[in-house]
């Protein structure tokens, strides 16, 4: 495989056509470990999801003492970060009402002179704004296979399930409703600062960001979301650029820290949940690769975590459902938290 492929294979399947260039390329960073077959079958494609039982619903619920409910997605809009090419053009999403735009789209109809509107959304919706990533999101390399094969979750093939109308497997659909106990972990508080868009954080990071709320790594149980903040999405709407341009996240010591915790999705405030660019120059979305490959753990990416800060609240019901596009790679999000 040439540098060239490489590069446009990650840039795609990440959405972060401008920010690397070949120099970030290696091959020789290729997968070369097994990843599967799956802890819970070779044909499974939940992952962690199946570790959504009814004793987790039971366990959110007993969180539930007050009734408050924050809502953690942010307003899809046209004006928000989105990056600007992917390989198939420009990806902006667009809200477009049908009719001449002077008046309604229908109407008026019947003695009652009923009138209504209905609207066409283009744009590349499932991986813009508050969203979820699906395990068809990132493949990897594995060394034993032909150049150009790239292997998913459960080592599925992507020769096996691409399809041009989404994947046959590991699609958004697949997931079921998530309704679980939550844990946030405010790094930005710890820090006494926002995080700038190179570092990372640590598993010393997240036991001192826990410790400062009150809790130990104990505290995040088998079946948990856990929810990070960076504080870089306060950059959300105010700098477009920067924060496109880089993301503080997860060190892969960190992230190797949270799947072993057995959670079931990570969510964070910005679009990586690793640092990008990063220190490894050899390894691009390690983390991403590890809970959406490796692990079968999901991913929520730019959350608005400012009501949560404001609450101060850590432990709580977790609440999302993925919006069923059969075969996609993601899903718009709309999570939220009930205490």
């Amino acid at each position: 495989m040439t540098k060239k492929y490489l590069v446009g294979a990650v840039i795609a399947a990440c959405g972060l056509t401008g920010l690397y260039t070949t120099a970030h390329a290696q091959t020789e960073s290729l997968q070369r470990k097994k990843w599967w077959p799956s802890e819970y079958g070779a044909d499974d494609q939940l992952g962690a999801a199946n570790r959504l039982t009814p004793q987790k619903v039971l366990e959110a619920t007993s969180l539930i003492r007050k009734g408050n409910v924050v809502d953690l997605g942010r307003v899809v809009e046209f004006d928000m970060p989105q990056f600007e090419l992917t390989p198939y053009g420009r990806k902006h999403v667009h809200v477009v009402i049908a009719g001449d735009g002077g008046g309604t789209s229908y109407g008026p109809v019947g003695e009652n002179q009923l009138a209504w509107n209905e609207d066409y959304i283009a744009g590349h919706l499932t991986q813009n704004g508050t969203q979820f990533d699906s395990f068809a999101h990132m493949a990897t390399r594995y060394t034993e296979d032909a150049p150009g094969e790239f292997r998913y979750y459960n080592g599925l093939k992507h020769s096996e399930i691409a399809h041009g109308q989404g994947f046959k497997k590991l699609g958004a659909e697949k997931p079921p409703p998530f309704f679980t106990s939550g844990v946030f972990i405010d790094v930005q508080s710890y820090f006494g600062r926002a995080m700038n868009g190179t570092e990372e954080i640590s598993v010393s990071d997240l036991i001192g960001a826990l410790k400062k709320q009150g809790m130990t790594e104990a505290d995040i149980k088998p079946g948990d979301v856990v929810l990070y903040n960076t504080g870089w999405g306060d950059h959300w709407k105010v700098d477009n650029h920067k924060f496109n341009t880089a993301s503080p996240g997860l060190s892969p010591a960190a992230g190797d820290w949270l799947a072993q915790k057995k959670i079931v999705l990570v969510g964070t405030d910005n679009w990586s949940v690793e640092t990008i660019p990063g220190p490894n120059e050899k390894q691009f979305a390690a983390n991403h690769q590890k809970f959406l490959i490796e692990q079968g753990i999901y991913i929520i990416e730019n959350m608005d975590f400012k009501k949560l800060r404001e609450a101060k609240v850590y432990k709580f019901a977790f609440s999302f459902g993925a919006i069923p596009f059969k075969g996609a790679t993601g899903s718009p999000a709309r999570p939220f938290v009930i205490y």
